[in-house]
C-alpha cells in the first residue's frame, strides 16, 4: 500500500510540458478526487495570477508541476455514460413549437393521428377527447419524463402524443 502511495505521489509531482489554460482547466475538471481537483485549480489560479500578460493562455513550464501527469490520460469511455445517455439535454432544442394542422385522421382505437404542414406525424396516446381541425395552429411542447403534449392557446386542454414520423 505504501509503495502504491509513493508511486502515485511521484507520478503526480512530475512536471508537464506547457499546456493552454483551457486544457489545464479541462484536466482539473476531469479529476475525480475532490482534493486533487482543488489542488489542480489552485495551481492554475496561482499560475494565472503570476503571469503579467492577460493574453497569455499557456501555463508556464516552471509552474506546471502542480498539474498531475495522471490527469492527462483521462479519456471519455463509452462505459462512463452507460445508463444515463437519455439524460443528455440538448440546450438548443426548443421547449415548444407551433405548427399548422395539415390532416387529421383516427386510428382503429379512435386515437388521433395528426399530420402537420412540416411533414411531422404525431399519434395520440390514450383516448381523451381533443377537438382539432385542419388548418388550425397548435403547439407541441415537452412534458415530464420525455413525453410530449399537443395543445393550443385557445383552451387549456392538452393530450399526450408521440412522434411517428
Amino acid at each position: 500500500m505504501k509503495l502504491m502511495l509513493a508511486a502515485l505521489v511521484a507520478v503526480t509531482s512530475l512536471p508537464v510540458a506547457a499546456i493552454p489554460l483551457d486544457q489545464a482547466l479541462e484536466l482539473c475538471r476531469a479529476e475525480q478526487n475532490a482534493l486533487r481537483r482543488l489542488t489542480c485549480y489552485d495551481a492554475i489560479s496561482a499560475v494565472t495570477a503570476s503571469t503579467t500578460s492577460p493574453s497569455n493562455t499557456a501555463v508556464s513550464p516552471a509552474t506546471t508541476a502542480a498539474v498531475p501527469v495522471a490527469n492527462t490520460a483521462v479519456k471519455k469511455q463509452p462505459e462512463a455514460d452507460f445508463g444515463i445517455e437519455h439524460r443528455k439535454i440538448d440546450e438548443e432544442a426548443p421547449d415548444q413549437i407551433y405548427l399548422s394542422v395539415k390532416e387529421v385522421r383516427y386510428s382503429p382505437r379512435k386515437e388521433l393521428i395528426v399530420e402537420f404542414d412540416n411533414g411531422q406525424i404525431w399519434h395520440q396516446r390514450g383516448n381523451d377527447y381533443y377537438r382539432i381541425n385542419e388548418g388550425e395552429q397548435h403547439y407541441i411542447r415537452r412534458g415530464a419524463l420525455g413525453s410530449f403534449l399537443l395543445g393550443n392557446d385557445q383552451n387549456n386542454r392538452a393530450i399526450r402524443v408521440t412522434r411517428e414520423q
